[in-house]
């Protein structure tokens, strides 16, 4: 109860939409929207031990973040690479690009390119389904098998597969970052050649055993070491739990 109560006050004190300044960190002095997933914690840079791995993209680095959602990884990873970087944003539900695109604007990050659509196995559109009551969590729809969330909204959506770079005129990446609600293995399946040819590293959340068995394929294919911050090394990632990875070619 007194936690609810606590977070009805922060509610009242930062509600969505509302316009604040991150007060410490890194991004000190930016400003966002206050968006689910980018609020009080965000602003006094409560979960600092968080973006640690965020330390581990070097500057002037070429940074796909797949699965932006409001810009929460993307500001972290746009101060990372600097102004001689690139990070390009993905972020495939319209209204949540539309405060994406808000908040790199607001903070004149050039070197951020915004796309909307969502990283997958086939060039096209498909069917992203999303929560009505927190439209910042959702996958796409093409996997029957994937549970639907809660309360499920469905909209169509740009997918592109990571391989289709040249086709878009991106540079090829250095460094990935995943968490994509369970869809990962349709990210690898787009992604052979840059796994192969451009070794990417790459940082993934785990949501499901289907992206742990996804995560396993990439590591034997195309030879991959993932380690946990806290576990150490994991050989084979559907053996135990273990979420966030660091992943890096051997």
């Amino acid at each position: 109860m007194i936690r609810s109560f606590v977070q009805a006050l922060i509610r009242v004190a930062y509600p969505y939409g509302s316009r604040r300044r991150i007060q410490r960190g890194r991004l000190r002095g930016q400003s966002i929207v206050i968006s689910p997933g980018m609020g009080f914690t965000y602003v006094w840079d409560v979960d600092r031990g968080g973006w640690d791995w965020v330390r581990r993209v070097p500057a002037g680095s070429v940074v796909y973040d797949i699965g932006a959602n409001y810009g929460q990884s993307t500001l972290q990873l746009a101060a990372a690479v600097g102004p001689a970087g690139h990070v390009l944003a993905f972020e495939p539900v319209p209204h949540v690009f539309e405060r994406l695109v808000v908040n790199l604007d607001a903070n004149g990050l050039g070197q951020v390119t915004p796309v909307r659509a969502a990283l997958s196995d086939s060039d096209g559109t498909a069917e992203f389904n999303l929560d009505a009551d927190d439209p910042s969590l959702g996958r796409l729809g093409d996997d029957k098998a994937m549970d639907l969330p809660p309360n499920p909204v469905s909209t169509p959506v740009t997918v592109i597969r990571l391989d289709s770079f040249r086709e878009h005129g991106w540079p090829p990446p250095s460094f990935l970052k995943i968490d994509v609600e369970g869809g990962a293995g349709a990210v690898f399946d787009g992604a052979h050649e840059v796994l192969s040819a451009h070794r990417p590293r790459f940082y993934i959340e785990i949501h499901d055993e289907r992206e742990q068995a996804a995560l396993k394929e990439v590591m034997r294919l195309h030879r991959y070491r993932a380690t946990s911050s806290t576990l150490g090394t994991i050989a084979d990632p559907t053996a135990q739990w273990a979420s966030p990875l660091y992943c890096e070619p051997l």
